[in-house]
């Protein structure tokens, strides 16, 4: 006799045959919302046990895909190629689909990839099940279907509340921290899809200041101001933080940042600078094994540092740091190295209190990013070149797109 573990796992198989036979149908979707309550039900050995028969018995026919590449062979028309790519598609693409269907559908295969993700190291066997579900929400996560939103004191506290759950660069202390990062001279925006009402999917926080900020002490803990700022011409990008981790490696971070500088450039004219505000996370460790003995108590030392890392240290053609990786892909360039810009403990454990400030100007940003993309060559001004001297491959660096040798 089966034991109630194994009981449940073949249960839930069978739904999930069952439900690819019938999606489509009426029946289909209370299939759907059946196979869901039954994921909610698997301990982390059943998923695991669940994924791996989505992967053995789910997977693509090979003799649909033997027939329809012979078909190819003997007449390469489009309507083989089209027969081709049919069979190649795995049957989990379909179950994944007919799930969407479900109400909390899409939340729980955002929970499904979440685990997929999880299990990377120890079951790597599992990476076309993921592939596939990623497939899909890069699609259902598109542009198109993600709407801007301001977030204000006005906003419902439900939404307010995942703000201070979410928030993963500086944490929100509370209430009173997030009135004041929501104050006349602060911006919050978020992107939310209409699968999942009250979730942001992402959001950023924007200081509105006079001149480049360069400390995150002065822009969380400033005054609250008694109004709207009439001499603020710099708009600083200071948290931008991804909700969902079952979206993690699908970007809307530099479309949330170029929506959110053309709405601010349109409602504030006065606006001359956009520019982030970042941590620098993975530098404290690449100083490590570096350079172990270096002072970090030596700002000229450290400055110099930090600018021959941000600039130097690579993987592939591309920044090591994730953080200028993403933003210097987007276009910005390195602008300033800010010594004892996060002295919380986070900032001190991640890079010695350092953080940098990416510029993002309109003009430059298509040659930047394929200045990068298109020769590793890093854009950054003067004063961060300055900084990294003679040390960094000058082929690899320049003050402008314009100055990139062809």
């Amino acid at each position: 006799m089966l034991d109630a573990m194994t009981q449940l796992d073949l249960v839930t198989q069978q739904t999930a045959l069952a439900l690819l036979r019938l999606r489509g149908e009426t029946a289909g979707q209370a299939l759907a919302v059946q196979l869901l309550r039954r994921w909610d039900d698997l301990d982390d050995e059943q998923r695991t046990t669940f994924f791996t028969f989505l992967l053995t018995d789910l997977g693509p026919d090979p003799a649909a895909i033997d027939g329809a590449i012979e078909r190819y062979r003997e007449d390469s028309n489009p309507q083989h190629m089209l027969e081709l790519s049919e069979a190649a598609e795995s049957q989990r693409q379909p179950l994944f689909r007919a799930l969407n269907t479900a109400p909390g559908g899409i939340a729980a295969l955002l929970e499904m990839r979440t685990a997929l993700l999880a299990r990377r190291r120890t079951h790597p066997e599992l990476g076309p099940v993921e592939h596939d579900l990623s497939h899909l929400l890069r699609s259902w996560f598109n542009r198109g279907f993600l709407h801007l939103e301001q977030l204000d004191w006005t906003t419902p506290a439900h939404v307010l509340e995942k703000l201070i759950e979410y928030e993963a660069v500086h944490e929100i202390r509370g209430w009173d921290d997030l009135r004041r990062r929501l104050a006349p001279d602060r911006r919050s925006f978020g992107f939310f899809h209409p699968a999942l009402p009250g979730e942001p999917v992402i959001f950023v926080e924007v200081a509105l200041t006079n001149g480049m900020a360069s400390s995150i002490q002065d822009v969380i803990d400033a005054p609250n101001p008694d109004g709207p700022p009439e001499d603020a011409d710099a708009a600083i990008f200071y948290s931008i933080t991804n909700c969902q981790t079952g979206l993690r490696g699908i970007s809307f971070g530099s479309f949330l940042i170029k929506q959110v500088t053309e709405r601010l450039a349109g409602e504030m004219p006065g606006l001359t600078t956009f520019a982030t505000l970042s941590p620098i996370p993975g530098f404290a460790g690449w100083l490590e094994g570096e350079d172990p003995d270096a002072d970090t108590t030596d700002r000229d030392l450290m400055e110099r540092r930090c600018a021959q890392y941000l600039l130097g240290a690579r993987r592939g053609q591309l920044p090591l740091d994730p953080v200028a990786r993403f933003h210097l892909r987007n276009g910005a360039r390195v602008d300033r190295i800010n010594w004892q810009g996060d002295i919380s403990a986070k900032g001190m454990k991640e890079s010695h209190g350092l953080l940098v400030n990416y510029r993002y100007s309109g003009e430059d940003l298509l040659g930047n990013h394929d200045a990068l993309v298109q020769d590793g060559v890093v854009i950054a001004s003067p004063d961060v070149l300055a900084l990294a001297g003679d040390t960094i491959d000058t082929s690899l660096v320049a003050d402008s797109p314009t100055r990139v040798a062809p």
